[in-house]
């Protein structure tokens, strides 16, 4: 048995010594030019240089990102297909029916990426300046105040279900296609609040098309430091709700070529270069071993679970 187990740790070191042996295509579940798209192909830039192998980046959008995951745990457990996910990935657990597979048994953690919140604003007409005037607006007047999301069961929508049932208020969803089509009729004052994330709401704050209410995330962004989190509004200390990006493989991938990946993606995100590509989406840099990154997926799951039971959502 000794020499079997000495054998096997040979195989998996000569694995991961091996390894990438061909072009890898890292996966996501959105179309390109978006946050997700660009920190794939920074991240890809930075591996390829890494590992001496190309790194490409596949844009397969639809199902709320599952049509992704479903593609990379479909094909070979080796490590030349992999996924950048988001906390859709824990979500979809609970938004849909069946959504084909299971985060946590059908996929291989690697790496935590990065994060970036959510912003609220509204139109320069909203009566609401912050984020207790917004809460104290909804209690006097309920479903009143409608808030545009990228579509039902995104980030934004669940982030505001989050805020409604913490701070006891009602509002009313409006879901588009998109952050793009929400942002330009929240300008356009045909909705008067709008939830997406950093990257897309932020140019048009600081043109004063729209004005900031609150960020969803746990700190002030640099680029918006007088938009205060939502954690600092009247009751709602601790409120966390952002986009948040990992690396996954199909689960089997040995475990050699993970922690190789995994040690590669440290030492991508240390630097500085790439550092500045995600926060100029908003975004900030979040590493963590392949353990932890498990951990808090199942801890998300459990976290925005709990969000649609409570709701009732469903897909559209």
């Amino acid at each position: 048995m000794i020499i079997a187990a000495s054998a096997l740790l040979l195989s998996q070191a000569a694995i991961g010594q091996d390894y990438p042996s061909r072009v890898v295509t890292v996966v996501n579940g959105f179309s390109s030019g978006g946050a997700v798209d660009t920190v794939a192909r920074a991240l890809s830039e930075r591996l390829s240089a890494s590992l001496g192998q190309s790194f490409i980046v596949e844009s397969r959008p639809g199902a709320g990102s599952n049509l992704a995951a479903m593609a990379v745990i479909r094909s070979a457990p080796d490590g030349h297909t992999l996924l950048l996910g988001t906390n859709g990935l824990a979500i979809n657990m609970a938004l849909y029916k069946t959504p084909g597979f299971d985060v946590e048994k059908d996929l291989a953690p690697i790496s935590m990426v990065g994060d970036i919140p959510a912003v609220i604003a509204a139109h320069p007409s909203f009566p609401a300046n912050s984020i207790a005037e917004l809460v104290a607006f909804a209690k006097q007047k309920p479903n009143e105040a409608s808030f545009a999301t990228p579509g039902n069961g995104s980030l934004p929508h669940l982030a505001m279900a989050l805020l409604a049932k913490q701070a006891g208020i009602e509002m009313r969803h409006v879901a588009y296609r998109g952050g793009h089509p929400a942002v330009t009729d929240a300008i356009g004052g045909h909705v008067p609040l709008v939830v997406v994330n950093a990257l897309e709401a932020t140019p048009f704050i600081k043109e004063g098309r729209l004005k900031g209410l609150a960020v969803t995330g746990p700190s002030r962004l640099a680029a918006l430091p007088d938009v205060p989190t939502v954690a600092e509004g009247p009751g709602l200390a601790g409120f966390d709700a952002q986009t948040w990006w990992g690396l996954f493989a199909p689960a089997g991938t040995p475990p050699a070529v993970v922690e190789k990946l995994q040690s590669e993606v440290q030492k991508a995100l240390a630097d500085p270069k790439l550092r500045d590509r995600i926060e100029s989406v908003g975004g900030r840099v979040r590493s963590s071993t392949a353990a932890e990154l498990g951990a808090f997926v199942s801890t998300e799951r459990k976290k925005w679970g709990q969000v649609v039971a409570d709701t009732g959502l469903r897909p559209e």
